[in-house]
């Protein structure tokens, strides 16, 4: 008897100092995560001192792959150069009525996809380079995006950002890519 009172105090002692060591770590990965997402059906709007627009958007139906879509997304961010910083990270994706996430193509796939869907002179800079180097003036910061989406949910993607900073809230735009045809 007095075996079972020493393995149970052992296991509710363990059980405890697991709890303290990880609290600070659920905590974190609780914060992380994005719980509060505003969704506006306007082109722009404002997170956290932050005004994040959608400029353009191109997309085109892939000849070899017809399920499949390459998407180009040029969004602004407009706000005092240290509200920016302030953010410390961008997450980015696009999001459909499900909840699934694509995240952009940061590779020589994304670039390529840029360059045959964007404008000469886009800037090439993603969401934090464009977030550090801010304009002092308060312009909107240029940038740009290339992803790879299921071309049926071309209608009803929305972007959705957020800072490392800023979470757990999030913003929620429409995307309304206009379509190309294949190169």
């Amino acid at each position: 008897m007095r075996q079972l009172e020493w393995i149970a105090l052992t296991v509710l002692c363990l059980a405890l100092t697991v709890l303290l060591v990880a609290w600070p770590d659920l905590k974190e990965l609780r914060r992380g995560k994005v719980w509060t997402v505003t969704a506006t059906d306007d082109a722009s709007a404002d997170l956290a001192g932050v005004t994040v627009s959608v400029d353009a958007a191109r997309a085109m139906v892939l000849p070899g792959s017809p399920d499949r879509a390459v998407l180009y997304l040029r969004m602004g961010l407009a706000g005092q150069p240290e509200t920016l910083r302030s953010w410390l990270a961008c997450d980015i994706g696009l999001s459909d009525s499900r909840g699934r996430i694509w995240r952009p193509l940061t590779n020589v796939a994304g670039l390529e996809i840029i360059a045959a869907l964007g404008d000469e002179g886009d800037t090439t800079n993603n969401c934090d380079q464009s977030r550090i180097m801010a304009p002092a003036d308060g312009s909107p910061s240029m940038s740009v995006q290339a992803f790879l989406v299921p071309s049926d949910l071309l209608d009803e993607l929305r972007l959705r950002i957020s800072g490392f900073a800023v979470r757990p809230a999030a913003l929620s735009l429409p995307v309304r890519p206009v379509l190309r045809p294949p190169v």
